[in-house]
Parts: structure tokens; C-alpha cells; sequence
């Protein structure tokens, strides 16, 4: 399969011990499923248009990744699983 480009939007609990935790996972699960970090943005923490459970406040992050379509299926559900991790979209990048 050919490597792709994506950008991915990743948002965490605003809490510094929860983001720093889910942080570090989400780091470990990219470079598990061989995923190329190209770039990341941290937008900082910010209120959320609508809350998300029990969260009105989010702590946002942009990648820019290379990787496989078929290895965002394996991040997916991990991230899915993942309780800090509030919401997440990748995007594919037509380059």
C-alpha cells in the first residue's frame, strides 16, 4: 500500500495530569502502528462549542502524519477506548 498524508485533531481533558498521560499514549500508539509524525500543532486549552460528557474546556493538538490507510483502523480503536481523549478526526491530505 502506498503512504498517505493525514492530519489529525486530537482533543484531551484539559486536566495537566490527564493530558500529559493520554499524550504520552497517543505518542506510543503512532509509533506502534508505524505512524510518521510530520508535524505537530498544540493549539492550547480551550472552551469547547459544546460540552463533551462532564468537559466544557478542551486541551487541543494538530498532527500531520504519514502512514497506511489501513493503520488508522488499528489507532482508531485504542483511541476510542482511551477515557483523557475526548474526541479525535484524522483527514486525509489530498497533496
Amino acid at each position: 500500500m502506498a503512504v498517505k498524508k493525514y492530519e489529525a485533531v486530537v482533543i484531551f481533558k484539559s486536566d495537566e495530569a490527564a493530558f500529559r498521560e493520554a499524550k504520552e499514549f497517543l505518542r506510543k500508539e503512532l509509533e506502534t502502528a508505524q505512524m510518521t509524525v510530520v508535524k505537530e500543532d498544540d493549539m492550547g486549552d480551550r472552551l469547547l462549542a459544546t460540552p463533551i460528557g462532564k468537559n466544557d474546556r478542551g486541551h487541543y493538538i494538530l498532527y500531520t502524519l504519514e502512514t497506511e490507510p489501513v493503520q488508522l483502523h488499528v489507532v482508531d480503536r485504542s483511541l476510542k477506548l482511551k477515557p483523557e481523549i475526548l474526541k479525535f478526526l484524522f483527514v486525509r491530505l489530498d497533496v
